[in-house]
């Protein structure tokens, strides 16, 4: 019997491990750019002055004026775009 509770154990603490290893690689994703748009209410038109283009988040692509990326939202981004996360890059 103790060998049975032993197998059990370790199981239940495998699948433990295994969930936080899916939280560790979720926040990971989110931290090198992985947020989906809809999470931070993304549109591709500016929010007044402030677009994509001017925040501290936006890395510039290979052409200037064309889309780039971002350290915290998830695919290509347009420098006309804007998300609730904007924050100006100081100067």
């Amino acid at each position: 019997m103790s060998h049975s509770t032993t197998r059990r154990g370790a199981l239940r603490g495998a699948a433990a491990f295994s969930g936080l290893g899916v939280l560790l690689a979720a926040t990971a994703a989110r931290a090198a750019g992985g947020t989906p748009k809809t999470e931070v209410q993304y549109q591709y038109k500016p929010q007044g002055k402030n677009q994509c283009g001017l925040c501290a988040s936006f890395i510039p692509g290979a052409d200037a004026a064309g889309p780039g990326t971002c350290r915290i939202v998830e695919g290509p981004i347009p420098q006309t775009g804007w998300c609730i996360l904007f924050s100006p890059k100081s100067r």
